[in-house]
Protein backbone atom coordinates (compact mmCIF):
# COMPACT_ATOMS: atom_id res chain seq x y z
CA UNK A 1 0.00 0.00 0.00
CA UNK A 2 1.43 3.53 -0.78
CA UNK A 3 2.46 5.55 2.23
CA UNK A 4 4.23 8.93 2.44
CA UNK A 5 7.02 9.10 4.37
CA UNK A 6 7.52 12.63 6.57
CA UNK A 7 11.02 13.29 8.30
CA UNK A 8 11.09 14.30 12.22
CA UNK A 9 11.19 18.06 11.89
CA UNK A 10 10.35 20.32 14.53
CA UNK A 11 8.00 23.42 13.70
CA UNK A 12 5.88 25.33 16.37
CA UNK A 13 2.25 24.15 18.01
CA UNK A 14 -0.40 26.31 19.26
CA UNK A 15 -2.79 24.33 21.50
CA UNK A 16 -5.97 24.93 22.06
CA UNK A 17 -7.15 25.56 26.04
CA UNK A 18 -10.17 23.10 26.25
CA UNK A 19 -9.36 19.12 25.32
CA UNK A 20 -11.63 16.89 23.05
CA UNK A 21 -13.75 14.94 25.09
CA UNK A 22 -16.29 13.36 23.23
CA UNK A 23 -19.19 11.43 25.64
CA UNK A 24 -18.81 8.21 24.65
CA UNK A 25 -15.98 5.59 25.96
CA UNK A 26 -15.02 5.03 22.33
CA UNK A 27 -11.04 4.34 23.21
CA UNK A 28 -8.56 2.86 26.08
CA UNK A 29 -9.25 5.34 29.14
CA UNK A 30 -12.01 6.75 27.32
CA UNK A 31 -13.09 10.20 26.15
CA UNK A 32 -9.43 11.68 24.54
CA UNK A 33 -7.73 9.43 27.65
CA UNK A 34 -9.34 11.26 30.15
CA UNK A 35 -10.83 8.81 32.09
CA UNK A 36 -13.64 11.39 33.36
CA UNK A 37 -16.98 10.61 32.25
CA UNK A 38 -20.26 12.59 33.20
CA UNK A 39 -23.20 10.83 34.27
CA UNK A 40 -24.77 9.69 37.66
CA UNK A 41 -22.42 9.19 40.44
CA UNK A 42 -19.66 5.98 41.47
CA UNK A 43 -21.00 3.57 43.57
CA UNK A 44 -18.41 3.50 46.82
CA UNK A 45 -18.82 -0.25 47.71
CA UNK A 46 -19.38 -2.87 45.24
CA UNK A 47 -20.53 -6.94 45.83
CA UNK A 48 -20.52 -9.26 42.80
CA UNK A 49 -24.05 -10.14 43.97
CA UNK A 50 -25.22 -6.15 43.23
CA UNK A 51 -24.07 -6.54 39.70
CA UNK A 52 -26.72 -6.14 36.99
CA UNK A 53 -25.08 -9.57 35.22
CA UNK A 54 -21.57 -11.01 34.74
CA UNK A 55 -20.02 -12.43 32.06
CA UNK A 56 -17.66 -15.27 31.53
CA UNK A 57 -14.29 -15.26 29.25
CA UNK A 58 -13.41 -17.64 26.89
CA UNK A 59 -10.31 -16.41 26.51
CA UNK A 60 -7.25 -14.08 28.36
CA UNK A 61 -6.33 -10.83 27.42
CA UNK A 62 -5.89 -7.56 29.74
CA UNK A 63 -7.26 -4.88 26.92
CA UNK A 64 -9.42 -2.29 28.72
CA UNK A 65 -13.70 -2.64 27.67
CA UNK A 66 -14.43 -0.24 25.10
CA UNK A 67 -18.07 0.89 24.83
CA UNK A 68 -20.03 1.83 21.27
CA UNK A 69 -23.87 2.96 22.25
CA UNK A 70 -25.10 -0.40 23.20
CA UNK A 71 -22.16 -2.06 22.63
CA UNK A 72 -18.78 -3.25 24.76
CA UNK A 73 -16.08 -4.26 22.79
CA UNK A 74 -12.83 -6.32 23.92
CA UNK A 75 -10.47 -8.62 23.09
CA UNK A 76 -9.08 -12.17 24.50
CA UNK A 77 -6.78 -14.78 23.09
CA UNK A 78 -6.56 -18.41 23.60
CA UNK A 79 -3.27 -20.69 23.49
CA UNK A 80 -2.91 -24.10 22.29
CA UNK A 81 -0.01 -25.17 24.46
CA UNK A 82 1.23 -28.38 22.71
CA UNK A 83 0.93 -26.36 19.23
CA UNK A 84 1.75 -23.43 20.17
CA UNK A 85 -0.66 -22.06 18.30
CA UNK A 86 -3.70 -20.31 18.90
CA UNK A 87 -6.86 -17.60 18.32
CA UNK A 88 -7.39 -13.80 19.59
CA UNK A 89 -10.80 -12.96 19.50
CA UNK A 90 -12.56 -9.01 19.44
CA UNK A 91 -16.12 -9.79 21.11
CA UNK A 92 -18.96 -7.63 20.77
CA UNK A 93 -21.09 -7.83 24.27
CA UNK A 94 -25.35 -6.75 24.98
CA UNK A 95 -24.60 -3.33 27.38
CA UNK A 96 -28.29 -4.44 28.64
CA UNK A 97 -27.93 -8.15 28.82
CA UNK A 98 -23.99 -9.16 28.95
CA UNK A 99 -24.80 -11.16 25.91
CA UNK A 100 -22.33 -11.96 22.93
CA UNK A 101 -23.93 -10.24 20.28
CA UNK A 102 -20.64 -11.14 17.73
CA UNK A 103 -17.53 -12.62 17.57
CA UNK A 104 -14.51 -12.39 15.06
CA UNK A 105 -11.73 -14.35 15.61
CA UNK A 106 -7.67 -14.50 13.96
CA UNK A 107 -5.39 -17.37 14.46
CA UNK A 108 -2.22 -16.75 15.62
CA UNK A 109 1.60 -18.53 16.19
CA UNK A 110 3.34 -18.01 19.69
CA UNK A 111 5.56 -15.23 19.86
CA UNK A 112 7.99 -14.16 23.05
CA UNK A 113 5.54 -11.75 25.52
CA UNK A 114 6.05 -11.36 29.03
CA UNK A 115 3.80 -13.38 31.25
CA UNK A 116 2.02 -10.34 32.41
CA UNK A 117 1.25 -9.17 29.03
CA UNK A 118 0.05 -12.07 27.26
CA UNK A 119 -1.87 -11.64 23.65
CA UNK A 120 -4.37 -9.91 24.09
CA UNK A 121 -3.54 -6.64 25.53
CA UNK A 122 -4.63 -3.91 22.69
CA UNK A 123 -8.13 -2.02 23.43
CA UNK A 124 -10.06 -1.47 20.62
CA UNK A 125 -11.45 2.24 19.40
CA UNK A 126 -14.49 2.67 17.40
CA UNK A 127 -16.57 5.58 15.62
CA UNK A 128 -19.88 5.94 14.41
CA UNK A 129 -18.86 3.56 11.22
CA UNK A 130 -17.10 1.01 12.73
CA UNK A 131 -14.52 -0.77 15.43
CA UNK A 132 -10.52 -0.73 14.67
CA UNK A 133 -8.42 -3.59 16.30
CA UNK A 134 -4.48 -3.64 16.02
CA UNK A 135 -2.52 -7.59 15.96
CA UNK A 136 1.22 -6.90 16.05
CA UNK A 137 3.46 -10.25 15.93
CA UNK A 138 7.05 -10.74 14.53
CA UNK A 139 5.42 -12.76 11.88
CA UNK A 140 3.50 -9.21 10.69
CA UNK A 141 1.09 -6.77 12.61
CA UNK A 142 -2.43 -6.11 10.87
CA UNK A 143 -4.84 -3.31 11.68
CA UNK A 144 -8.44 -4.50 10.71
CA UNK A 145 -11.96 -2.54 10.17
CA UNK A 146 -15.20 -3.88 10.75
CA UNK A 147 -18.55 -2.76 10.94
CA UNK A 148 -20.69 -2.29 14.25
CA UNK A 149 -22.79 -5.95 12.99
CA UNK A 150 -18.94 -7.84 12.70
CA UNK A 151 -18.48 -7.84 8.99
CA UNK A 152 -14.83 -6.63 8.16
CA UNK A 153 -14.16 -3.46 6.13
CA UNK A 154 -11.06 -3.69 5.32
CA UNK A 155 -7.54 -4.44 6.76
CA UNK A 156 -4.03 -3.14 6.46
CA UNK A 157 -0.41 -4.50 6.86
CA UNK A 158 1.66 -2.63 9.31
CA UNK A 159 4.99 -4.77 9.52
CA UNK A 160 6.74 -6.85 11.69
CA UNK A 161 6.80 -6.32 15.77
CA UNK A 162 9.50 -7.49 17.85
CA UNK A 163 9.47 -7.05 21.63
CA UNK A 164 10.37 -9.00 24.32
CA UNK A 165 7.48 -7.61 26.29
CA UNK A 166 5.26 -8.67 23.55
CA UNK A 167 2.49 -6.50 22.28
CA UNK A 168 -0.04 -4.07 24.07
CA UNK A 169 -0.28 -0.93 21.30
CA UNK A 170 -3.62 0.83 21.15
CA UNK A 171 -4.85 2.80 18.31
CA UNK A 172 -7.38 5.53 18.36
CA UNK A 173 -9.81 7.26 15.76
CA UNK A 174 -10.31 10.72 14.96
CA UNK A 175 -12.56 12.64 12.39
CA UNK A 176 -12.37 9.25 10.22
CA UNK A 177 -8.55 7.77 11.00
CA UNK A 178 -7.33 5.68 13.11
CA UNK A 179 -3.81 6.72 14.71
CA UNK A 180 -1.34 4.28 16.35
CA UNK A 181 2.33 4.30 17.20
CA UNK A 182 4.83 1.20 15.99
CA UNK A 183 7.60 1.60 17.80
CA UNK A 184 9.29 -1.62 18.61
CA UNK A 185 13.34 -2.98 18.84
CA UNK A 186 13.66 -5.59 16.05
CA UNK A 187 12.33 -3.46 13.20
CA UNK A 188 11.16 -0.54 11.84
CA UNK A 189 8.98 2.17 13.85
CA UNK A 190 6.70 4.76 12.58
CA UNK A 191 3.80 6.51 13.40
CA UNK A 192 0.72 5.74 11.33
CA UNK A 193 -2.57 7.11 10.25
CA UNK A 194 -5.00 4.75 8.58
CA UNK A 195 -8.49 5.98 6.50
CA UNK A 196 -11.30 4.51 8.13
CA UNK A 197 -13.30 4.80 5.24
CA UNK A 198 -11.18 2.68 2.53
CA UNK A 199 -8.16 1.36 4.63
CA UNK A 200 -5.33 3.53 2.80
CA UNK A 201 -3.07 5.28 4.51
CA UNK A 202 -3.31 8.67 5.17
CA UNK A 203 0.27 9.47 6.43
CA UNK A 204 3.39 7.41 8.06
CA UNK A 205 5.86 8.98 9.77
CA UNK A 206 9.15 7.70 10.26
CA UNK A 207 11.46 7.78 13.51
CA UNK A 208 14.17 6.35 15.42
CA UNK A 209 13.63 4.39 18.66
CA UNK A 210 15.17 1.28 19.44
CA UNK A 211 12.43 0.59 22.27
CA UNK A 212 9.03 -0.68 22.27
CA UNK A 213 6.22 1.52 23.86
CA UNK A 214 2.72 1.02 24.63
CA UNK A 215 1.45 4.82 25.34
CA UNK A 216 -1.77 5.33 23.50
CA UNK A 217 -1.63 8.66 21.58
CA UNK A 218 -4.29 11.78 22.40
CA UNK A 219 -6.31 14.25 20.45
CA UNK A 220 -4.90 18.12 20.52
CA UNK A 221 -6.56 20.86 18.92
CA UNK A 222 -4.41 24.36 18.56
CA UNK A 223 -5.83 27.70 18.44
CA UNK A 224 -4.68 28.48 14.59
CA UNK A 225 -7.38 25.62 13.51
CA UNK A 226 -4.93 22.99 13.27
CA UNK A 227 -5.44 19.29 15.27
CA UNK A 228 -2.33 17.69 16.48
CA UNK A 229 -1.86 14.07 17.73
CA UNK A 230 0.67 14.30 20.67
CA UNK A 231 2.71 10.70 21.29
CA UNK A 232 4.71 10.24 24.06
CA UNK A 233 7.91 8.01 24.08
CA UNK A 234 10.71 7.10 26.78
CA UNK A 235 13.85 8.48 24.14
CA UNK A 236 11.52 10.26 21.60
CA UNK A 237 9.99 12.18 24.43
CA UNK A 238 6.95 14.07 24.04
CA UNK A 239 6.05 14.65 20.27
CA UNK A 240 3.49 16.37 18.46
CA UNK A 241 2.01 15.90 14.89
CA UNK A 242 0.26 17.42 12.68
CA UNK A 243 -3.02 15.61 12.42
CA UNK A 244 -3.49 15.82 8.35
CA UNK A 245 0.32 15.31 6.93
CA UNK A 246 1.88 13.79 9.63
CA UNK A 247 4.48 16.28 9.90
CA UNK A 248 6.34 16.64 13.64
CA UNK A 249 5.30 20.22 15.05
CA UNK A 250 7.09 19.90 18.51
CA UNK A 251 9.46 17.94 19.89
CA UNK A 252 10.55 17.33 23.69
CA UNK A 253 13.49 14.87 24.52
CA UNK A 254 12.55 15.00 28.55
CA UNK A 255 12.94 11.08 30.13
CA UNK A 256 16.56 10.71 29.57
CA UNK A 257 18.62 8.15 28.24
CA UNK A 258 18.07 5.35 30.59
CA UNK A 259 16.78 2.38 30.62
CA UNK A 260 12.67 2.52 30.60
CA UNK A 261 9.21 2.82 28.91
CA UNK A 262 6.36 4.66 28.24
CA UNK A 263 3.39 2.42 29.36
CA UNK A 264 1.26 5.10 30.23
CA UNK A 265 -0.87 7.63 28.06
CA UNK A 266 -0.18 11.38 27.56
CA UNK A 267 -2.94 13.61 28.38
CA UNK A 268 -4.17 17.14 27.34
CA UNK A 269 -5.31 19.21 30.44
CA UNK A 270 -6.01 23.10 28.77
CA UNK A 271 -3.02 24.23 28.09
CA UNK A 272 -0.57 21.16 29.72
CA UNK A 273 0.34 18.02 27.61
CA UNK A 274 1.46 15.68 30.47
CA UNK A 275 2.97 12.59 30.10
CA UNK A 276 5.70 9.54 31.85
CA UNK A 277 8.06 7.27 30.95
CA UNK A 278 10.37 5.41 33.46
CA UNK A 279 10.30 1.95 35.04
CA UNK A 280 8.40 0.54 38.38
CA UNK A 281 11.81 -0.31 39.82
CA UNK A 282 13.91 2.36 38.59
CA UNK A 283 13.69 6.40 37.78
CA UNK A 284 10.39 7.44 36.54
CA UNK A 285 9.61 11.07 35.10
CA UNK A 286 6.64 12.80 34.94
CA UNK A 287 6.49 16.06 32.65
CA UNK A 288 4.28 18.92 31.85
CA UNK A 289 4.91 20.45 28.73
CA UNK A 290 3.14 24.23 27.46
CA UNK A 291 3.23 24.21 23.67
CA UNK A 292 1.57 27.33 23.51
CA UNK A 293 5.43 28.93 24.07
CA UNK A 294 8.34 27.70 22.52
CA UNK A 295 12.49 28.12 22.80
CA UNK A 296 14.52 28.60 20.12
CA UNK A 297 14.79 24.89 19.16
CA UNK A 298 11.48 24.13 18.57
CA UNK A 299 10.56 22.20 21.94
CA UNK A 300 7.75 23.04 24.09
CA UNK A 301 7.97 24.90 27.30
CA UNK A 302 8.48 22.67 30.42
CA UNK A 303 6.08 23.42 33.27
CA UNK A 304 6.66 21.17 35.71
CA UNK A 305 8.32 18.05 36.36
CA UNK A 306 8.35 15.30 38.99
CA UNK A 307 10.45 11.99 39.50
CA UNK A 308 8.34 11.69 42.84
CA UNK A 309 6.15 8.90 42.97
CA UNK A 310 5.61 8.93 39.40
CA UNK A 311 3.13 6.19 38.04
CA UNK A 312 4.74 3.37 35.53
CA UNK A 313 1.75 1.90 33.93
CA UNK A 314 -1.59 3.74 35.52
CA UNK A 315 -1.64 6.92 33.11
CA UNK A 316 -2.72 9.74 35.03
CA UNK A 317 -5.89 11.69 35.87
CA UNK A 318 -7.02 15.50 36.08
CA UNK A 319 -9.44 16.50 37.93
CA UNK A 320 -10.81 19.95 39.61
CA UNK A 321 -7.72 21.20 39.25
CA UNK A 322 -5.40 18.66 40.45
CA UNK A 323 -3.31 15.55 38.79
CA UNK A 324 -3.92 12.36 40.22
CA UNK A 325 -0.59 10.24 40.20
CA UNK A 326 -2.06 6.71 41.01
CA UNK A 327 1.13 4.68 40.90
CA UNK A 328 1.76 0.67 40.33
CA UNK A 329 3.28 0.41 44.12
CA UNK A 330 -0.07 1.94 45.84
CA UNK A 331 1.24 5.06 46.29
CA UNK A 332 -1.56 8.20 45.35
CA UNK A 333 0.06 11.51 44.91
CA UNK A 334 -2.21 14.41 44.61
CA UNK A 335 -0.33 17.65 42.75
CA UNK A 336 -1.26 20.95 42.24
CA UNK A 337 -1.91 21.64 38.05
CA UNK A 338 -1.06 25.00 38.69
CA UNK A 339 2.40 24.57 39.35
CA UNK A 340 3.57 20.90 40.17
CA UNK A 341 3.63 21.06 43.71
CA UNK A 342 2.18 18.08 46.05
CA UNK A 343 -0.85 18.91 47.78
CA UNK A 344 -1.21 15.44 49.56
CA UNK A 345 0.50 11.93 49.69
CA UNK A 346 -1.39 8.76 50.86
CA UNK A 347 -0.12 4.99 50.95
CA UNK A 348 -3.59 3.67 49.45
CA UNK A 349 -1.24 -0.22 49.08
CA UNK A 350 -1.88 -2.76 46.41
CA UNK A 351 -0.14 -3.52 42.98
CA UNK A 352 -1.77 -1.50 39.67
CA UNK A 353 -1.87 -2.51 36.03
CA UNK A 354 -5.46 -0.25 35.92
CA UNK A 355 -5.49 3.44 35.47
CA UNK A 356 -8.05 5.12 37.46
CA UNK A 357 -11.30 6.92 36.11
CA UNK A 358 -13.32 9.24 37.65
CA UNK A 359 -17.33 10.29 37.50
CA UNK A 360 -18.76 13.32 39.60
CA UNK A 361 -16.47 13.90 42.44
CA UNK A 362 -15.43 10.40 43.03
CA UNK A 363 -12.28 8.85 41.75
CA UNK A 364 -11.84 4.68 41.43
CA UNK A 365 -9.05 2.57 40.52
CA UNK A 366 -9.12 -1.25 40.54
CA UNK A 367 -5.52 -3.47 41.67
CA UNK A 368 -3.90 -6.31 40.40
CA UNK A 369 -6.22 -8.61 42.89
CA UNK A 370 -8.85 -7.24 42.24
CA UNK A 371 -9.78 -4.36 45.40
CA UNK A 372 -11.48 -1.80 44.33
CA UNK A 373 -10.87 1.65 46.11
CA UNK A 374 -13.19 4.77 45.99
CA UNK A 375 -11.78 8.40 46.85
CA UNK A 376 -13.45 11.82 47.04
CA UNK A 377 -11.69 14.30 44.28
CA UNK A 378 -10.29 17.19 47.03
CA UNK A 379 -7.28 18.49 48.27
CA UNK A 380 -6.94 16.69 51.02
CA UNK A 381 -7.00 12.64 50.74
CA UNK A 382 -10.43 11.01 51.99
CA UNK A 383 -11.03 7.22 51.10
CA UNK A 384 -14.79 6.74 50.31
CA UNK A 385 -14.78 2.34 50.15
CA UNK A 386 -13.00 -0.23 49.38
CA UNK A 387 -14.79 -3.73 47.69
CA UNK A 388 -12.77 -7.37 46.80
CA UNK A 389 -13.66 -8.77 43.72
CA UNK A 390 -12.95 -12.89 43.17
CA UNK A 391 -10.53 -12.26 40.57
CA UNK A 392 -7.39 -9.70 39.69
CA UNK A 393 -7.72 -6.84 37.23
CA UNK A 394 -5.44 -5.61 34.81
CA UNK A 395 -7.96 -3.49 32.42
CA UNK A 396 -8.98 0.20 32.74
CA UNK A 397 -12.65 0.05 33.17
CA UNK A 398 -15.22 1.54 31.43
CA UNK A 399 -18.02 3.98 31.94
CA UNK A 400 -21.22 4.97 30.21
CA UNK A 401 -24.08 7.74 31.37
CA UNK A 402 -25.84 4.60 33.51
CA UNK A 403 -23.03 1.74 33.96
CA UNK A 404 -19.23 0.87 34.79
CA UNK A 405 -18.02 -2.09 33.05
CA UNK A 406 -14.97 -3.92 34.90
CA UNK A 407 -13.09 -6.69 33.66
CA UNK A 408 -11.42 -8.84 35.44
CA UNK A 409 -9.52 -11.71 35.00
CA UNK A 410 -12.68 -14.32 33.99
CA UNK A 411 -15.61 -12.53 33.46
CA UNK A 412 -16.91 -8.77 32.50
CA UNK A 413 -19.34 -7.19 35.26
CA UNK A 414 -21.65 -4.56 34.58
CA UNK A 415 -22.14 -2.22 37.81
CA UNK A 416 -25.02 0.25 37.41
CA UNK A 417 -24.30 3.67 38.71
CA UNK A 418 -26.13 5.81 41.41
CA UNK A 419 -27.74 8.79 41.71
CA UNK A 420 -26.04 12.08 42.97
Amino acid sequence: MRSVTKSLVVFAILLSALPICGGEWNRFRGPNATGVSSGRQLPVEFERADALWTAKLAGHGNSSPILHEQLIYFTSAELELESMTGKRSLVALDLESGEIKWQRDWSFDHYKTNRRNGYASSSVCTDADGVYVFWQSEVTSMLYGMNHQGEPLWEYEVGKFGAGTGAATSPIVHDGVVLLSHDNEKFESFLLAIATADGNPVWKTMRETQRTGYSTPVIYPSKAGRTQVVFSHSYEGMVGVDFTTGEVQWQNVVFGEHTQRAVGSPIVVGDQVIAASGFTNGVRTLVSLKPDQLNDRREAQEHFRTTRNVPHCPTPLALGGNLYCWTDRGVLACLNLSDGRQRWLARVGGEYFASPIALGNRILCIDRSGEIVVIAAGDTYRELGRSQLDAGVMATPALSQNALIIRTANEILRFDLVDQ
